[in-house]
């Protein structure tokens, strides 16, 4: 492969060892932040599930409406049309992922089932001539892994800076005819995944790309500068996911902070306070933003407590209602 065979002898930079370093310090944590969330561990993964199926339907730019995604992605409506397909094969495809021990392993077939899987409804290699093409670039997807195993095998390379080449290869290499950088986003989560990275199952890392989808594209573009040449600049799209891990596990720690003040307060009490912290008018949608580990009959039951100690009332009615804090006197806060 074009980068591979130099990976060993590849030096790093100060800036890139000490944020390395910073990055399995926080890994080294893991444990003590995942034993303070354990008893919600299951809440926390479904969560996940859904906000990764959703970010990665919006980095594929599928179109469709924000309760279209909720209703797929939450409630498991049956779709009704191929985009709305897409995004109910990217949450079956998280469920298995995150609610999977660590013992998946990288490999050719693998590769290719996770693209059959996903894109079924779009498949660009329907047509005997681009089934005669995937063929083809097997054998470099072969030579790819092949490599990638060998090199991990050895124990001598740094993980995330495998990783990440072995991420740029892929997508240039254009195994498939469409969606390259996606599956290779997925390959790179489930390579964290297995090798003890267990953040991302904790915190949605598709969220965190999508709200940096330039940052992402340019850190590809830029490492992929003379690829063809077997040049390739590895460095920007390894400093990137260093970043992106790090704001991973800042969301990490701040979950777990906020698992341990609400064991201090029933779910009631807790709707009610994010209620009171919210203006005149919200939403149950602004609660959930909030706080999106407590369930929606939490929710219900709490704003039917509040309605009929006409402390708020609704001004409608359907998913989208607005609800009203009342005013009882000047002195009140809302």
């Amino acid at each position: 492969m074009y980068f591979f065979p130099n990976i060993k002898t590849t030096p790093f930079s100060p800036q890139l060892m000490k944020l390395i370093s910073n990055v399995y310090e926080n890994k080294g944590k893991e444990t003590y932040y995942l034993s303070l969330i354990k008893n919600d561990s299951k809440v926390i993964k479904q969560n996940v599930i859904e906000t990764d199926a959703e970010f990665a339907g919006r980095l594929l730019h599928i179109d469709i409406s924000n309760q279209k995604y909720r209703l797929i992605t939450q409630e498991g409506i049956t779709p009704s049309n191929r985009k709305e397909k897409l995004v109910a094969n990217l949450v079956k495809f998280f469920q298995i992922m995150h609610k999977a021990e660590s013992n998946w392993k990288l490999t050719v077939n693998g590769v290719i089932e996770i693209q059959e899987f996903i894109f079924k409804e779009f498949d660009p290699n329907s047509s005997l001539d681009r089934k005669r093409n995937r063929l083809e670039k097997r054998t470099e997807l072969e030579n790819l892994v092949t490599s990638f195993n060998r090199l991990l095998s050895e124990g001598e390379c740094e993980h995330l800076s495998l990783f990440s080449a072995f991420v740029i290869d892929f997508i240039n290499l254009r195994i498939f005819d469409e969606n390259n950088e996606i599956i290779g986003i997925l390959l790179l989560m489930l390579l964290l995944k297995q090798h003890g990275f267990r953040v991302v199952d904790h915190v949605s890392m598709l969220k965190i790309l999508f709200e940096q989808e330039q940052s992402l594209y340019n850190a590809i573009n830029k490492s992929s500068l003379n690829w063809s040449l077997g040049l390739p600049q590895y460095y920007y799209f390894t400093m990137f996911n260093i970043d992106v891990l790090t704001q991973m596990y800042v969301l990490l720690d701040k979950l777990c902070n906020n698992f341990q003040m609400d064991r201090q307060y029933s779910k009631e009490e807790l709707v009610e306070q994010i209620i009171n912290s919210l203006g005149t008018y919200f939403t149950k949608d602004d609660i959930r933003k909030m706080n999106p580990y407590i369930s929606d009959s939490t929710i219900n039951r709490t704003l039917k407590s509040l309605r009929e100690r006409n402390v708020i009332e609704p001004t409608g009615k359907g998913r989208s209602a607005k609800w009203r804090k009342v005013r009882h006197n000047r002195y009140q806060e809302f």
